[in-house]
Formats: C-alpha cells, sequence, structure tokens
C-alpha cells in the first residue's frame, strides 16, 4: 500500500512523489475529450493522498485550465490534467519513487508546488491509524473497492515484473494497404491486416501504461515495405522489435491447424518454419531476389542479437499463453522457433515476430477478431516484453 506525499509542477512537467517505490503496473491512464478541453486522468490503484481533502480544482495559466488531486476511492488517488488542446503527453518514472508526467509547456516558466496552493485549506495529513483503516477496508473487499478491483487489470492480476529504465518498444504490424495478408478462409472479408493493427494498438496501450515509450511502423490502414520496418526500428533507436502477423494454411488444413507461434531469426531446417517465413516473405522476394536473400541472411544470422531474441520470444510466448488459457479453451502453444523472416533482417535491437494464430481456422479466425482475446493476447505480449528486460537488467547488476 503506498501514498502520494508531494507533487510538484515544472515548466514542462508535474512530478509525482511516493511514499514508498511506485509499480508504474498500478496507474491506469486514460483521456476524456470534451467540447472545449482535454482532460488527462490517472487513477493510482491503491494508493492514498499523504494530505487529505486535495479535492479542490485550482486554475493555471494557459494552455493548462486545471490541475485537480483527489482521494477517489478509498484505494484510488486520482490525479486530473485539464487542458484546452491536447498534447503528446507522456508519463514515466525517474526513480523508484517518483513519476514524471509531461505538461504543455508554461509560458510563464513557474515552478509551482501544488501542495502550496493548498496550504489555505489547513490540510491535515493522514495518520498512520487511518491509513491502516483504509488498508483494512480494502481487504475487508466492500462494493466499492471490489467493482475497483474488476475493473482494473493491474488490480486483476499478480504485481507485473516492470524493468528500472525506460526502454522504447517498436510494434510492427504485418501488412497493410494493397496488402491484405493471408485471407480467413471461407470468409475473405476477414484478412490479417485488420486483425493484427488491432492487436497491436492494444499492445501499445499496455505498455504505455507500463511506462514504456511504444512506437508503430503503421497505425492505419497503409503498406510499408518489410526492409523499412526495421530501418525506422533502428532509426528510432528502439530497444526491442515486435511484428505482429496471424498465419495461414492451404484448405485441405483449415480445420486442422491452429496455434500461436513466435520466432527469432536464425538458420532453420524446420520445413514448417520455413513455410512460414516463405509466405511472409513473399510480399517482398521473388525468384530474381534469391541470390541477395541468401547473401544477406548468411551474414546476420550470427552474433548475440540471435540468443537475446530467443531469450524475448521465450517470455513473450509464455505470457501469451498464460493469459490466454486463463479464459480460453484449446489454446495451442505452437512453440518458439527460428526461422528466416525478412522483416527481421537488419535489426540492431533483439527482434521477434509472432503468429498470433490461423486466421484459415474456424476457431481462431473468430478468436482473433474478438475483442476479449485480442487484450488478453496483447498483455500477455506486453507483460511478456517488460519481464524479459527486466530479467536483461539484472542479468547486466
Amino acid at each position: 500500500y503506498n501514498s502520494i506525499i508531494d507533487i510538484k509542477k515544472g515548466y514542462d512537467r508535474l512530478t509525482v512523489k511516493f511514499y514508498k517505490p511506485f509499480n508504474i503496473a498500478y496507474l491506469h491512464h486514460f483521456e476524456l475529450k470534451g467540447k472545449k478541453s482535454r482532460r488527462y486522468v490517472f487513477d493510482f490503484r491503491e494508493t492514498l493522498l499523504a494530505y487529505k481533502n486535495l479535492t479542490q480544482r485550482f486554475h493555471l495559466n494557459k494552455p493548462i485550465i486545471s490541475i485537480r488531486v483527489s482521494q477517489y476511492r478509498k484505494n484510488i488517488a486520482r490525479l486530473v490534467i485539464e487542458t484546452e488542446q491536447p498534447y503528446n503527453m507522456r508519463y514515466y518514472k525517474i526513480d523508484t519513487n517518483t513519476l514524471i508526467i509531461t505538461l504543455p509547456q508554461d509560458s510563464n516558466n513557474s515552478n509551482t508546488d501544488i501542495k502550496g496552493l493548498f496550504a489555505s485549506l489547513s490540510l491535515t495529513k493522514n495518520t498512520n491509524a487511518e491509513i491502516k483503516e483504509a488498508h483494512s477496508d480494502i481487504k475487508k473487499g466492500s462494493n466499492i473497492v471490489s467493482n475497483a478491483v474488476r475493473e482494473s487489470y493491474f488490480m486483476k492480476n499478480k504485481p507485473v515484473l516492470i524493468p528500472k529504465k525506460r526502454y522504447r518498444i517498436i510494434l510492427d504490424p504485418g501488412h497493410g494497404g494493397h496488402d491484405s495478408g493471408a485471407l480467413g478462409g471461407k470468409d475473405k472479408s476477414k484478412m490479417e491486416k485488420v486483425a493484427v493493427l488491432q492487436i497491436a494498438k492494444r499492445v501499445a496501450r499496455h505498455l504505455k501504461n507500463m511506462g514504456f515509450d511504444v512506437l508503430m511502423t503503421r497505425n492505419s490502414d497503409r503498406f510499408i515495405k518489410l526492409s523499412h520496418r526495421t530501418h525506422f526500428a533502428n532509426k528510432k533507436h528502439g530497444d526491442i522489435f515486435v511484428s505482429i502477423h496471424a498465419n495461414a494454411v492451404p484448405r485441405r488444413k483449415w480445420n486442422i491447424s491452429h496455434g500461436i507461434e513466435t520466432y527469432f531469426l536464425q538458420v532453420t531446417r524446420s520445413a514448417r518454419a520455413k513455410r512460414v517465413a516463405a509466405r511472409e516473405n513473399s510480399v517482398v522476394l521473388n525468384k530474381k531476389d534469391r541470390l541477395t536473400k541468401n547473401v544477406i541472411l548468411d551474414a546476420i544470422y550470427t552474433g548475440p542479437k540471435i540468443v537475446l531474441s530467443n531469450k524475448l520470444a521465450i517470455d513473450v510466448q509464455r505470457s501469451m499463453l498464460s493469459h490466454l488459457r486463463g479464459k480460453f479453451r484449446n489454446v495451442k502453444d505452437g512453440g518458439v522457433r527460428p526461422a528466416p523472416f525478412w522483416v527481421l533482417v537488419g535489426a540492431e535491437m533483439p527482434a521477434i515476430l509472432i503468429e498470433t494464430g490461423y486466421i484459415t481456422n474456424p476457431m481462431e479466425r473468430r478468436r482473433l477478431f474478438d475483442p476479449k482475446y485480442q487484450d488478453l493476447m496483447a498483455r500477455g505480449i506486453a507483460e511478456g516484453i517488460a519481464r524479459y528486460l527486466a530479467n536483461r537488467e539484472k542479468e547486466m547488476e
């Protein structure tokens, strides 16, 4: 159980101080759009305000309309930033007890202590007895608290293993534009490019909620060459590259083949892995490209990046299966496999490709377009990435 002990406003940021190390997994952020303003809401779960009655709204110079801090529920402290126009808001930890939330730049370059603005309210600190009482209420599980628990993913699950540093994750939804990717068997209206973009957007949201910096090679229905995808990741100095796809097989195997698979770039003798890679590579490679392809692939098949990519693939695969099997039956583990995927060529960071399921299989096709299934898979991917990076930090210590 934690508490917010101080909040300060700087030129372009809000600094939130916590009494104990704060797990960013317990932060739920969302936006509310109004006709004349945009509100950025931050709910801190299992958190009290160290000062009572911080419920008043105070006004600031434009473009910030107001900032409000309150004990929204017994176990939720809420911070609301209201601005005239939307802006590129970010939040991240700078140490274990401090969270930074970016703000639109203040024209007067002021540095204001929010607690000081409330000084006239004669605030009194919560006593230890009051904090224990609130904690006891949460354990008992009143209706309000139990509803909040159900509404919040971070309260439903065990705390996520979050790395200390802020990393940049590059998400690559496969195909797009004129390249629809695989089609859904008998249902040609179900396209790979649509499903993987929906899943990637959900992964991005979960990663951002954990404090990661996230970029996507595409966030709309447009075509991007395979070689441009890892080039984008390198140019943006990504720490992790994840390409998201859906699998497909010939008609005779529609009802047989299903499962989730995660791949990393390496030479393989597996006919199955080669087949999957050949289908994904077909959009960029033809027979005339074979010599060039072999020369380039041979050049990048060795090095420590392969080992790291393999570890990342294992963590992500395990995490996806764990989340999905808790709610869905017959979720098949297709395994972690090496394969010559062209989209992974040239990545200067650990890179994997996820085949989220077989769009040609009737059961998995339905699931790939099911929001609940998509969100569980996205959570699994995000937590797998977080676990991999946290473990890497421990190995480097």
